[in-house]
C-alpha cells in the first residue's frame, strides 16, 4: 500500500482519508520502512491536505484509548513553533475549568520547547499514568483531567522509533493534537504556521467537533497571544469564519500586553504557572492565559464572544477557583 500512496504523493496527487487512514495503519504495522519515510517526508514537503490530515487524525481517534467523559473541551498546540513560551494552553485549561467549562486536557512531553503539558504538570504534582475511568470521573468531579497522550495512543507510540529516526515534523505531529481520547466537542487549537489555519478548521468540522477556534499568532505562538495579533478561523455549527483577535481591544488593559511570554525548564514553568493561577503575575502572561481561556469559554458557549468571556476567566483566577482546579488534581 505504502508504495502505491508513495507513487501517487510524487505523482502530485492526494491521497483520499481512506487512503490516509491506510497509511497509517501501514506505518503502524512496521510495513516497508523505506517506502513510509519517504512518504512521511513527501508529504512534509507538499504539505498535508485536509482529507490526508481528517483520514489520518480518523485513525488514530478509532484506536485510541477512549475517555467517556461526556461533553467536553481541550486547548492545544501542534507545536513547532519555536516560540519558547511558558505553557499558555495547560494554565489557560485550569483557568477555564475554574470559569465552568468541563476540560479534557490533552498533551504530551516536550518535542519542540523545552517543557511541555505533561512535564510541567508532573512538576506541580499531577498524576500522569491514571487510568481511563479515573480520568473521565475528574473530568466529571473535578471539571478537569490531564490526558497524557503516550499513555492512550497505542499507535503513536508504534511509530515513536520511525519518527525519532527520521527526525523531521510529520503528519503524526499535525494529527496528534486532533485526536483527543475523550472526544472533545469544543476545541482551540494552535498551529505553527498561518497557512494551517483554514485547513485545520475544516479538519475539526469533518471530525465532528461542534465548536472552536484554529489560531496563530503574527508573533509566531500556536495559541493567541497578548503581544500581538492573532489570525484565527472560529468553526461553529453554521461555518467556519476568519477573524483577526487584537488583544489590546479585547482584554483592554495595556499592562496584560506588555512583558515576555517565554519560559523555561519545568521548574521555571511550574514556578510561571502558579504566578498566573494565584493572580501574582499581572503582565502578558495573565493576558495570554485570560485569551485563550475565555476563547475555549466562548467555544463551549458561556459566552458569544472571547470578549464576553475575558470576564469569567479573570474571575477564575482572582476567586481562587482556578488554582483550587490544580489542586484537585495534584497528588
Amino acid at each position: 500500500m505504502l508504495n502505491e500512496a508513495l507513487k501517487k504523493v510524487i505523482a502530485g496527487g492526494v491521497l483520499s482519508e481512506t487512503e490516509s487512514a491506510a497509511m497509517i495503519e501501514a506505518i503502524a504495522n512496521g510495513e516497508n520502512t523505506a517506502a513510509a519515510v519517504g512518504l512521511l517526508a513527501a508529504l512534509a514537503m507538499r504539505g498535508e491536505s485536509v482529507s490526508e490530515l481528517t483520514g489520518a487524525a480518523g485513525f488514530l481517534r478509532d484506536r485510541m484509548t477512549s475517555v467517556d467523559a461526556g461533553d467536553c473541551s481541550d486547548i492545544v498546540g501542534t507545536g513547532g513553533d519555536g516560540g519558547r513560551s511558558f505553557n499558555i494552553s495547560t494554565a489557560a485549561s485550569i483557568v477555564a475549568a475554574g470559569a465552568g467549562v468541563r476540560m479534557a486536557k490533552h498533551g504530551n512531553r516536550a518535542v519542540s520547547g523545552k517543557c511541555g503539558a505533561a512535564d510541567v504538570l508532573e512538576e506541580l504534582g499531577v498524576p500522569l499514568d491514571n487510568e481511563p475511568e479515573k480520568l473521565a470521573a475528574s473530568i466529571r468531579d473535578n471539571g478537569i483531567a490531564f490526558l497524557f497522550a503516550r499513555n492512550l495512543h497505542p499507535v503513536m507510540a508504534k511509530v515513536a522509533p520511525l519518527r525519532r529516526d527520521l527526525g523531521i515534523r510529520t503528519i503524526f505531529n499535525l494529527v496528534g493534537p486532533l485526536a483527543n481520547p475523550a472526544h472533545a466537542a469544543h476545541m482551540v487549537v494552535g498551529v505553527y504556521h498561518e497557512r494551517l489555519i483554514m485547513p485545520f478548521a475544516e479538519v475539526l468540522r469533518n471530525l465532528g467537533v461542534r465548536s472552536g477556534f484554529v489560531v496563530h499568532s503574527e508573533d509566531g505562538l500556536d495559541e493567541i497571544s497578548s503581544l500581538a495579533l492573532t489570525r484565527a478561523a472560529v468553526v461553529s455549527p453554521d461555518g467556519i469564519r476568519e477573524i483577526v483577535i487584537d488583544p489590546k481591544v479585547i482584554l483592554r488593559d495595556s499592562v496584560l500586553c506588555e512583558g515576555s511570554l517565554s519560559g523555561g525548564d519545568k521548574t521555571e514553568n511550574s514556578r510561571i504557572l502558579l504566578d498566573v493561577l494565584s493572580g501574582r503575575d499581572r503582565t502578558a502572561k495573565r493576558g495570554a492565559v485570560l485569551l485563550n481561556a475565555a476563547a475555549i469559554c466562548a467555544a463551549a458557549e458561556l459566552g458569544d464572544s472571547i470578549e464576553s468571556c475575558i470576564p469569567l476567566a479573570a474571575q477564575s483566577v482572582d476567586s481562587g477557583a482556578a488554582l483550587d482546579k490544580l489542586r484537585r488534581i495534584s497528588a
